[in-house]
């Protein structure tokens, strides 16, 4: 049995930063597990921290987003029955961040509250439980209760990448953690599928520019297979968050993943590629939500797709690996903030 994942005090991590919040630039790549303490002194009403959690089954998805943005937080939850098309979603800004509490590292308890949306999740050696609490959203309660596992030998995505000027984005992301527990909607009750439900994290923090734009696609399958491929962050760095899993093990891809959509209507697929060959999916999208918080000026146009990957993936051996209707999403993002 492996055992489980213990948190290391943030004090007795290396720091991202220096006490006048300026990148340390031996920190600057990748890693497969998180090594940092990602506390971003200085820089006040620059800093961004960013915490999103997507929970796929075969039956629904849940998508939970926190966000500390120095002038305001943010919360939202949204969930969608893939069976009924039914999808509600609710959204909270808070000034100044009041009650949205993120961590310096991605193995922190944090939480959202505010009386229309609670968040809570309670980092525990090898789990976490994660539970929301919402009175209405779409016109109904929502309450959530998961327990999501952190297996030891399940690698992740970790980089810190420089902008131009003293700008930068550290990030960790964290596919196929396995996940139980249940949902319930207004009257109507959802679990977690044993086996086919995964739990992902997209840890975010740093001093990002003004004007921002990204990409990201994701999916988790039984047996460990996973893919984490991104664009807008890493462009014209020499550095990548595209990765591969293979029965929990990590294969980090240096080259681009080309991700496009096959034409402009909202459901239409979405082709996954890479020039070695590595990556040759299929995204077909079920769903597509649409989320624009603004404040005065400042925006975070989000679109998010959800559906199921297709094709296949190659392996360390060289070995052509099946993906069949993978359950993952899609997020294109455009900021001013």
């Amino acid at each position: 049995m492996n055992s489980p994942v213990i948190a290391v005090p943030p004090a007795l991590l290396p720091r991202l930063c220096n006490s006048r919040g300026q990148l340390d630039p031996q920190h600057i790549g990748w890693s497969r597990r998180p090594q940092l303490n990602y506390a971003l002194p200085g820089n006040l009403g620059r800093r961004k921290r960013w915490n999103h959690w997507c929970i796929t089954t075969p039956q629904w998805t849940l998508s939970l987003t926190q966000a500390d943005l120095d002038y305001v937080g943010y919360g939202a939850a949204y969930f969608l029955d893939l069976q009924t098309g039914l999808a509600v979603a609710h959204t909270q800004l808070r000034p100044f961040a009041r009650g949205c509490r993120l961590p310096d590292t991605p193995l922190q308890s944090h939480g959202f509250d505010h009386p229309q949306l609670q968040i809570r999740i309670d980092e525990q050696p090898g789990r976490l439980r994660l539970n929301c609490v919402a009175p209405s959203i779409g016109g109904q309660p929502l309450h959530v209760e998961l327990e999501v596992m952190r297996p030891r030998h399940l690698d992740s995505v970790n980089l810190v990448v420089p902008f131009a000027g003293k700008g930068f984005h550290a990030c960790s992301r964290q596919i196929g953690l396995p996940c139980s527990g249940n949902v319930q909607l207004g009257d109507n009750s959802y679990s977690c599928a044993s086996g086919q439900s995964f739990a992902a994290l997209d840890f975010g923090r740093g001093v990002w520019p003004f004007n921002s734009r990204w990409t990201r696609a994701a999916f988790a399958a039984p047996g460990g297979i996973a893919g984490n491929f991104g664009a807008g962050w890493t462009d014209h760095s020499g550095l990548s968050e595209n990765a591969l899993w293979f029965g929990g093990e990590l294969l980090h891809l240096p080259h681009p993943v080309h991700i496009e959509a096959s034409t402009a209507d909202e459901l239409s697929n979405w082709r996954l590629s890479s020039a070695d060959g590595r990556v040759a999916l299929t995204f077909s999208p079920h769903k597509q939500h649409r989320a624009n918080p603004q404040a005065g000026p400042l925006r975070a146009d989000t679109q998010q797709w959800f559906g199921r990957f297709d094709g296949a993936l190659r392996a360390p051996s060289g070995e052509s690996v099946p993906v069949n209707g993978a359950l993952g999403w899609i997020g294109s993002t455009v900021a001013r903030w």
